[in-house]
Order: structure tokens, then sequence, then C-alpha cells
């Protein structure tokens, strides 16, 4: 039996609220650590106040954000290349995509930490070895574009350091610029913006713009509304390019997408799918289905 005088009450008290204020106090900063590492992963629309009901056929796929024309938000919906292919070809095979839209070092954890059940624009491996990875279903066709007028000569990737250079960003350490031979760049600027990269071309101050043909195309047409974009280009075809693969949870699910994309090949829906954009569609990604 505890015993305790009439001044040891009080004190036994205030320690008792002092103890259960500290727990309280951690437990509030416990779980707004938990709630702001999650928060991290998911979209900054998503809404903690209710949980999404997904149909049965439903997956939530992830996609870089604002990545256009591949893909990018409007009026509360998401539209682009890459996502109306990736729409289609699991529409062909009875699913309904629910888009999830990260930025580009998130895409990846959102399949590990089950905010996805897919996700899109990786290499094998980048989720994980027990990630079940599609066939190559897109191409970003870089290229190292001028203009015409300039007359530059590209044999390969070493003659761009005579020039100033436009880049998207980390294009030095995606590419490995660093290991060129010869001279410095003469100017060498990146952008996180493919925006502003294009525009800054377009301005005469670059000579050569390191970008992606389709985003290539698709800004020039935007800006074409401010500024003269007329003038004939060269592609030159001396910077990789790269093939993309979506990854899924459940191997059935990326069966059905690589059917649904043998589909949409055969029955035209891919070209269609392009020429919505005004964009060519890169021939060589057919042949593999």
């Amino acid at each position: 039996m505890l015993h305790c005088s009439e001044f040891d009450a009080p004190k036994m008290i205030l320690e008792q609220f002092l103890t259960a204020l500290r727990l309280s106090f951690f437990s509030v900063i416990a779980r707004r650590l938990v709630l702001g590492a999650i928060a991290l992963l998911l979209p900054p629309s998503h809404d903690w106040s209710s949980a999404q009901v997904l149909a049965r056929n439903d997956l939530r796929i992830a996609f870089d954000q604002e990545k256009a024309p591949y893909l990018w938000s409007d009026r509360g919906g998401v539209k682009g290349l890459e996502f109306d292919i990736v729409t289609a070809a699991l529409a062909a095979s009875g699913h309904a995509v629910v888009p999830v839209t990260l930025p580009n070092r998130r895409v990846a954890a959102a399949l590990t930490l089950r905010v996805a059940d897919g996700i899109t624009g990786v290499q094998a491996g980048d989720a994980g070895a027990s990630a079940f990875y599609s066939d190559f279903y897109l191409t970003y066709a870089n290229a190292a574009v001028t203009r015409a007028r300039d007359g530059i000569k590209l044999s390969g990737l070493d003659a761009i350091r005579q020039y100033r250079v436009a880049a998207w960003q980390k294009a030095w350490q995606d590419l490995k610029l660093d290991r060129l031979q010869g001279p410095d760049i003469l100017a060498y600027t990146e952008f996180t913006s493919q925006y502003r990269q294009t525009k800054f071309f377009w301005a005469g101050r670059a000579d050569i713009d390191i970008v992606d043909r389709n985003i290539f195309i698709w800004y020039s047409r935007i800006l074409s509304k401010e500024m003269d974009t007329s003038g004939a280009v060269t592609f030159h075809e001396v910077v990789p390019s790269v093939r993309v693969r979506a990854a899924f949870n459940r191997s059935s699910d990326r069966d059905d997408f690589n059917a649904g994309m043998k589909t949409i090949i055969a029955n035209g829906e891919v070209g269609r799918i392009y020429a919505k954009y005004g964009l060519p569609a890169p021939e060589p990604l057919f042949s593999q289905y």
C-alpha cells in the first residue's frame, strides 16, 4: 500500500499530469511526422478527409508531373501524350486509370509504398526487384537542335564544345558531358523549365538546344504566339534517346498493360494519339510488339 502525506499528494498529481502531457506531446509530434512523410509522396491535391473509393478494375497509376506534352494538369484533370497512351493501353484490357501525379524523384517510391498500383517512365530495376516491369512503351527522342541557317555540323557529342549550349537540368550528369574530349564548352546553361529552355534557344542565346524532340516541338508551337519560331531547325541525333517502361505491383496488371499496348498499336490508336498532339509517332518503338 502506498503511503503519502498531505504534501505529497499534490506533488504526485502534478507529476502524473506532466507525464501525461509529455506523452501527449510526443504522440502528436510522431503523428505529424508520419503524416508529413506520407504527404511527401502524395500529390498536393490529395484529399485527406476521405479515402478514395476505387472500382474493381481501377488502377492508380503514378506519373511524373508537369512534363508537357507528355503530361500536365489542366482544369483539375490530367492530359498529355504519355497519359493518353497508358490510359488507352490499360482501357484495352478493361482497366480505368486513376492518375497520381508526383515529382519525378518520388514516382518509383509510390509503387513500393503502395501509393500507386503502377508507375510510369522508369527503367527496369528503378522500383526494386519485386516490381513487374512492362515492355518499353515510349521513347524520349533526345536530340541536339540547331538553327538550319547557322550551318552547324555535329558528327558527335564532342562537337558541341565550341558552341553555346542549353540543356535540361542534370543533363551534364545524365549525358556524362564531363567525359567529352577537347576544350571546355563555350557556354553551358541548364534549365528546370523546358519552356524557358526553348525560349532561350529561340532568343538566340544558345546555338544548340539539347532536348527531347517532342518537348522542343511542343514549346516552339506555344512560343510562336510571342516570338518568331518559324525558322528551320536541324535535329542532330548525337544524344542518346531513352526508352521507358511501366512497373506494377501485380504481374497480371503488367501483362494486361503489355497486351493493351499491342492492341492499340495494331488498331492505330497510338498513331492517332501522337497526331492529336501534332507530334510524329516514332516507328522504331512499335517493332518490339
